[in-house]
């Protein structure tokens, strides 16, 4: 048994001067009004507050690498990298590249993940693309683009055991019948880098489609066709109630005031943070030239400027390379976003948009023991996974 103290954050209230009891990789009991203890594994944690591990549903990479690599030293260095921030599980997501790449990269993380022990948690794969708009297609290189009638999408069923997710155009051809198809696979269907209009949209929603990706980031709003405007999927995400949504919460790719704004208008419960965060996170921005997915000719070369990736033009965004936990600092202290609904966008809810809310995103009795430590400040002093500490800011 293990006892660990302080001020525990919850979805709903901050507990303080209360207790978390572990037993056997689970969560056994919360205390409130903590003063005494009979295990000898005790760790008070003074002001400090005790939450879920964060859960990124949306990260490239970091440290050096990114998933693309397909090698267990990626994997693995991610992981760590992750862990170091707070994250207990996460989804590793793909660039869009030839589909040879694709499968090479879903072969090996079929047969590695399960390996990576050294940090945290990769529960399955985020396919960002291929089948995406050439309008909004962002950092994803065009001429790996695929569209569903045209190119098929059995390769994605074929690993519908890890797939977990995928990002795609809802106006596509031939789209709707692969929603259905994926969603009846068990893949979650999240609408993102599209050039799409609400009666096209509309049709994805009531096809399977529940989530969007990295709201105002490559996604439609308020488009035109022949002089009419209508809305896009920014619109009809902020206020369908069908929709969750992603937000890049590093005051860049989502300026505070904006961040704000989704927040009021979705609720923590629809609206998880993630972090689109590259090869760079974790890097110095010292001018070096770095790749979304593999680097060389397949990968989108990419620069670190003013905190934030960039196409080497500097025209558009590329990505992050902040991790979760700074966003929750940027979320409470810059949009004035409450600590407990902050906290529960980075667990919680993204925990509830794939599906595994039941054994994880909260501090709950029966759930896993996956716990994020932060100081006053917020930054990560110790990430724990199914009970055992897998980093400390000091690295003991």
């Amino acid at each position: 048994m293990r006892i660990i103290k302080g001020n525990i954050i919850t979805p709903y209230e901050i507990i303080r001067n209360g207790a978390v009891v572990i037993k056997n990789g689970f969560i056994d009991d919360i205390i409130r009004n903590f003063n005494a203890y009979e295990s000898t594994d005790m760790t008070d944690y003074g002001n400090s507050y005790i939450m879920p591990g964060l859960i990124d549903i949306h990260n490239h990479g970091g440290a050096g690498f990114d998933y693309m690599d397909a090698t267990m030293e990626a994997f693995s260095a991610i992981s760590k990298y992750l862990a170091s921030h707070g994250v207990t599980s996460a989804l590793a997501t793909t660039a869009t590249a030839p589909v040879k790449t694709t499968l090479a990269f879903l072969r090996n993380f079929r047969k590695m993940s399960d390996s990576v022990t050294n940090g945290c948690r990769l529960i399955g794969v985020h396919l960002e693309g291929p089948y995406l708009s050439v309008r909004n297609k962002g950092a994803q290189p065009e001429e790996y683009l695929l569209k569903p009638d045209e190119n098929g999408y059995g390769f994605i069923l074929e690993y519908s055991d890890i797939v977990k997710h995928i990002t795609i155009s809802p106006e596509l051809p031939g789209m709707y019948k692969m929603i259905r198809d994926l969603k009846n696979a068990g893949i979650i269907i999240s609408g993102g880098h599209d050039d799409a209009v609400d009666y096209e949209i509309f049709p994805a929603i009531d096809a399977g489609m529940t989530h969007t990706t990295h709201i105002y980031c490559a996604m439609s709003s308020l488009p035109k066709r022949n002089a009419l405007r209508y809305s896009g999927l920014c619109e009809i995400a902020l206020t369908d109630d069908r929709l969750t949504t992603e937000m890049i919460a590093d005051n860049h790719h989502v300026p505070p005031i904006l961040a704000k704004l989704i927040y009021k208008c979705k609720g923590a419960d629809k609206v998880c943070i993630v972090s689109d965060c590259l090869r760079a996170g974790g890097l110095k921005d010292d001018g070096s030239i770095y790749y979304l997915g593999q680097s060389g000719e397949e990968g989108q070369p990419i620069i670190i400027y003013d905190g934030v990736a960039m196409l080497t033009d500097k025209s558009r965004f590329a990505g992050s390379v902040q991790a979760l936990d700074k966003m929750i600092k940027n979320l409470v202290n810059d949009s004035d976003i409450p600590l407990q609904d902050a906290v529960r966008m980075a667990s919680l809810t993204p925990a509830s948009v794939i599906g595994i809310n039941g054994e994880t995103g909260s501090i709950e009795p029966r759930k896993r023991a996956d716990i994020c430590i932060m100081d006053n400040d917020l930054n990560v002093i110790e990430t724990i996974l199914d009970g055992k500490t897998i980093y400390t800011h000091d690295g003991k």
